[in-house]
């Protein structure tokens, strides 16, 4: 089996009705995927909280034995991005609403703000559950970057060490490439061997990345190459496909405030969510 993704995990509590679920989901995400959990709660530290929260801790059927309460104040964002790098954190839990309005998109939540500023992935989760739920489906990208090898296999493993069925391994691809505008029979015809040309190539280069892994998967891979607007393209085929993870590269600088006004593929994902997202933090990241 793949080795697991990430050492170090983290989650934000705060006392409301997702608490239990969400240090329940945590725990049982870092019993799979990570070896430590650090529950970061924003608020002063009284021993009514810490009760509480203890008291979650004991109940999960996950027991695990590294697991720290970190209690900090300030804005919410900065501190657990603060506390993140200060403790070497590989992996942010958050929660996120499926669907966001528009005054709220462009003023941009908690879960955008650590996705903008975060130093390591990102698990947006859209519904903790208190119980162990299944993730059946996931979705990658397979775009042609430099940091996908390492999505691929950081998707591969999670979605083997969380019991998936399937992973497919989405290429989108800018429709310009084909190079031929379609007006009669003939241009159709060229423009459709370019499409599948695209596609011949597409699938050599993501069988390359499977290539070095291919010994410990032991689950389902398939491969869909679409044409279309990047983010779009990913976000509509993995509810269509009612998946429950998407995973994606993460951005190649940090987003801000234009990103959210002139929409590209990562903001849109995030501004519809469509299912649970992992943003994974490649070692090729320069910010």
């Amino acid at each position: 089996m793949l080795s697991k993704p990430f050492k170090v995990i983290a989650t934000a509590i705060a006392k409301s009705p997702n608490l239990e679920a969400n240090i329940l989901e945590s725990m049982r995400i870092t019993s799979m995927l990570g070896d430590k959990l650090i529950l970061i709660h924003v608020g002063k530290r009284t021993d009514e909280d810490e009760r509480s929260f203890n008291d979650i801790i004991k109940s999960s059927d996950v027991q695990l034995g590294n697991v720290e309460l970190v209690w900090v104040e300030g804005e919410p964002a900065s501190v657990i991005l603060e506390i993140a790098k200060s403790k070497q954190v590989d992996l942010i839990i958050a929660g996120a609403v499926p669907r966001e309005g528009l005054l709220r998109y462009y003023m941009g939540s908690v879960a955008r703000r650590l996705v903008r500023g975060a130093d390591c992935s990102i698990l947006l989760l859209t519904h903790p559950n208190k119980l162990q739920s299944t993730c059946g489906k996931v979705v990658v990208n397979g775009l042609d970057h430099p940091k996908t090898a390492d999505t691929i296999k950081v998707a591969a493993s999670v979605a083997t060490r969380l019991g998936s069925r399937e992973l497919t391994i989405v290429e989108e691809v800018d429709p310009s490439k084909i190079g031929t505008k379609v007006d009669d029979d003939l241009s159709l015809k060229k423009a459709n061997r370019a499409k599948q040309n695209i596609e011949k190539n597409e699938e050599k280069r993501i069988q390359g990345i499977l290539k070095e892994i291919e010994s410990e998967l032991s689950l389902k891979v398939g491969q869909k190459c679409i044409f279309g607007k990047k983010g779009y393209t990913i976000s509509h085929f993995t509810e269509s496909q009612c998946a429950d993870l998407l995973v994606m590269n993460s951005p190649d600088t940090k987003l801000g405030f234009l990103d959210r006004m002139f929409t590209h593929d990562l903001e849109y994902i995030l501004s519809e969510l469509p299912s649970d997202l992992l943003i994974v933090h490649s070692k090729l990241n320069k910010n």
